[in-house]
C-alpha cells in the first residue's frame, strides 16, 4: 500500500509539474510552428552558399513542424488528457520506445540547427562582398528569413528537447516503482 501511495504522489507531482509548466510551453510552441509553417523560402539569389543555407532551413523547418505534433501527442497522452484539457482514462500512455524514437529524431534537429547556425558566418561574408544593386533585395530578404527561421526553430528545438525529456522522465520514474 504504501509503494502504491508514493506511486501515486510520484505521478501527481510529475503530471501536476508538466501540466503546469508545458501546457503554457505547448502554446507557445503552437504559435511558433505556425510562424514557422508561414515562412516562406525565398526565391534563388545566385550566392550558392546563401541558396543552400535556405535549402537546409527549409529542410529542417518542415521536420520541426512535423515532431511538434507527435510531441503535443504523447504530452497529452503522458498526462491522461485530451487536448481540450478534459481527463481521458481511456488513452494509450506513451511506450518509453516511442519516446526514445521522437528523442532520437529531436537529437537529428538540433544537430541540424547548429550545423545550419554554423553556416551563417561563411554566408554573412560571402554576401557582404556583393555590390550589385539589382541582387541586394533577393539577398536581404533571404538573410532576413534565416535569421527569423534560425530564431525559431532554435526556440522550437529548445521546448522539443526540454519536453521530450520531461516526458521520458515521468514515464520512466513511473515503470520503476
Amino acid at each position: 500500500m504504501k509503494k502504491f501511495i508514493t506511486f501515486l504522489s510520484i505521478v501527481l507531482i510529475g503530471a501536476n509539474f508538466l501540466n503546469g509548466q508545458t501546457k503554457e510551453e505547448i502554446a507557445q510552441s503552437i504559435e511558433r510552428i505556425e510562424k514557422i509553417s508561414k515562412l516562406e523560402s525565398p526565391k534563388s539569389t545566385s550566392v550558392a552558399s546563401l541558396d543552400n543555407l535556405t535549402v537546409n532551413i527549409g529542410e529542417v523547418a518542415l521536420e520541426s513542424t512535423n515532431i511538434t505534433p507527435l510531441l503535443q501527442n504523447l504530452y497529452y497522452r503522458s498526462i491522461g488528457e485530451t487536448k481540450d484539457g478534459v481527463a481521458d482514462v481511456t488513452i494509450k500512455k506513451p511506450s518509453l520506445e516511442e519516446c526514445k524514437e521522437l528523442a532520437t529524431r529531436i537529437l537529428k534537429q538540433t544537430q541540424k540547427i547548429q550545423e545550419i547556425s554554423a553556416l551563417v558566418p561563411n554566408v554573412t561574408s560571402e554576401t557582404s562582398s556583393i555590390k550589385n544593386p539589382l541582387k541586394l533585395p533577393k539577398i536581404l530578404s533571404s538573410l532576413n528569413y534565416a535569421k527569423t527561421a534560425i530564431s525559431l526553430l532554435g526556440e522550437e528545438s529548445l521546448f522539443q528537447a526540454k519536453a521530450i525529456k520531461n516526458i521520458i522522465g515521468t514515464i520512466s520514474s513511473g515503470n520503476n516503482l
